[in-house]
C-alpha cells in the first residue's frame, strides 16, 4: 500500500510539473544550411497535428533516441524538459524520443536528378537532344543537398533550393557563367522563367514548373544523369581543330565516373589520373601521370596533352563526346568506341 501510494505521489508531481511536458514534432525529409556556433546542417520541425508548409523552422538542438534517416517525414512524440542554467550557447530545452508515430517517405524526393526542358511558356523547344554542356536547357535537382544547377542553352547556372513543398518550390539566388553565344533568345527565355518558378506539380514522367497563379512557365522530361552517360571509352575524331585521320593511333579516353578516375593513351603514350571535379556540364582533369614514349609523329599526341589541362565541360550527343575549355571553345571531339 505504501509502495502503491508513493508511486501515486510521483505521478502526481509529474503530471503537474510545468518543466516537463509531451509534444508532437514533425521532422521534415532533408537538412539545410544554418549557422549555430559555427556552419552546420539542421533537420527542419514544425510542432502540430498536422503539417503547415510554411511553418518550417530551423532545429538547432537533437532529439535524444531519434535516429534520423533523411528521404523521410517523421511524425514524432516528444518529451520537453526544461533545463535550469543552461550554457548560453546551447539550448534551455532537452528534447527526448517518446515515441515514432509516423515515418513516410517523402514523395518531394521524386523531383531528385537530371531533367531535360522540353517547354518553355508553353512552347515546344525544337532543339537536338544532347546532355552535359549542350544546346537543350537542362535542370540537375538534388534535395538531400538542396541544390539545383543545369544549363541554361549556353551558360551553366547553380544554386540552392531556398523552399520545398509538396506544390511549392523557390531558388535562392542563382550564380550564372556570363558567356555569350550567337543565339541567347532561348536562354534568356529559359532564365526569365525559371526565376519565376513558385509551384511544381508532376504528371507522369513530365515535371510542370508554374508561377503563383498556376501558369505554365517550364515543362521537363527526366534525363539520364550526363556523368553517367560520360562512364566509357571514348576516341578522338578532332583534336584542337585537327581530324585524327589513323583512328588506329587517336587518343582514347576510358572514363569511370563512378571511381573518378580516367586512363586511356594520347595516341602514342598511355596516360592515367583522376577526375578533379564532375558534375553534369562540368569536366576537370587531374594532372594526368603520362608515359615518355617517343613515336614518329607526335603532332596529335602532343596536341591532346596540351588541350586536356584546359578541359572545364562537356557534352554528349548522341554518340559524340566535346570537350571545351572556359570559353566554351571545342578542344577536343571523340565518338563511342564500339
Amino acid at each position: 500500500m505504501k509502495n502503491l501510494l508513493f508511486i501515486g505521489i510521483v505521478l502526481f508531481f509529474t503530471a503537474c510539473n510545468p518543466a516537463q511536458k509531451d509534444t508532437i514534432i514533425w521532422v521534415n525529409s532533408y537538412r539545410v544550411d544554418c549557422v549555430g556556433v559555427g556552419p552546420m546542417k539542421c533537420i527542419l520541425v514544425q510542432k502540430g497535428e498536422t503539417i503547415e508548409e510554411s511553418q518550417w523552422q530551423n532545429f538547432y538542438s537533437k532529439i535524444v533516441g531519434f535516429e534520423y534517416e533523411p528521404g523521410y517525414i517523421y511524425k514524432l512524440k516528444v518529451k520537453e524538459e526544461q533545463i535550469e542554467n543552461a550554457p548560453a550557447d546551447a539550448s534551455s530545452i532537452k528534447y527526448t524520443l517518446v515515441e515514432v508515430l509516423e515515418k513516410k517517405e517523402d514523395k518531394k524526393l521524386v523531383l531528385n536528378g537530371s531533367w531535360d526542358a522540353v517547354k518553355i511558356n508553353g512552347a515546344t523547344i525544337k532543339l537536338p537532344l544532347t546532355r552535359g554542356a549542350g544546346v537543350i536547357p537542362q535542370l540537375h535537382i538534388d534535395i538531400a543537398k538542396m541544390q539545383v544547377s543545369g544549363i541554361d542553352n549556353c551558360n551553366n547556372f547553380t544554386g540552392t533550393i531556398s523552399k520545398l513543398g509538396e506544390s511549392t518550390i523557390e531558388w535562392g539566388p542563382l550564380a550564372v557563367t556570363q558567356k555569350m553565344c550567337p543565339d541567347m533568345a532561348i536562354a534568356d527565355a529559359f532564365n526569365k522563367a525559371l526565376n519565376a518558378v513558385k509551384k511544381y506539380r508532376l504528371e507522369n514522367n513530365t515535371l510542370i514548373f508554374t508561377d503563383e497563379a498556376g501558369t505554365g512557365l517550364l515543362e521537363f522530361k527526366k534525363g539520364t544523369e550526363a556523368k553517367i552517360l560520360l562512364n566509357d571509352i571514348w576516341v578522338a575524331e578532332i583534336v584542337d581543330g585537327t581530324a585524327v585521320d589513323d583512328q588506329s593511333k587517336a587518343p582514347r579516353l576510358e572514363i569511370n565516373s563512378t571511381s573518378m578516375e580516367v586512363h586511356g593513351t594520347d595516341g602514342c603514350n598511355s596516360l592515367s589520373g583522376k577526375i578533379a571535379s564532375l558534375s553534369n556540364t562540368d569536366l576537370v582533369f587531374a594532372p594526368l601521370a603520362v608515359t615518355r614514349k617517343m613515336c614518329l609523329d607526335m603532332t596529335i599526341p602532343d596536341k591532346f596533352n596540351e588541350v586536356i589541362p584546359k578541359v572545364k565541360s562537356y557534352k554528349i550527343d548522341s554518340l559524340k563526346l566535346t570537350l571545351f575549355d572556359e570559353q566554351g571553345k571545342v578542344l577536343v571531339v571523340l565518338k563511342k568506341a564500339d
